[in-house]
């Protein structure tokens, strides 16, 4: 494989915690499916999201954070 064909397998985004609107960058697992749902710690607040990403037929991720008790 040539080095400009290689393919990451996380992609990144910028988003905004539901607590303390800190702009946060969500690293996406690529690897675990095109839907995904789990918890994650806001790096400056340490306050739990709920993380929901999908991914579209485009290959675009979406995602949403969200409040613990949302």
């Amino acid at each position: 494989m040539d080095e400009d064909e290689y393919q990451p397998e996380e992609e990144e985004q910028s988003l905004y915690c539901p607590y303390c609107g800190e702009t946060v960058e969500l690293d996406i697992d690529e690897g675990g499916g095109t839907r995904q749902s789990y918890v994650e710690d806001c790096p400056v607040c340490c306050q739990p999201w709920q993380v929901d990403l999908e991914q579209d037929r485009d290959g675009t991720w979406h995602a949403t954070l969200r409040t613990s008790d949302d």
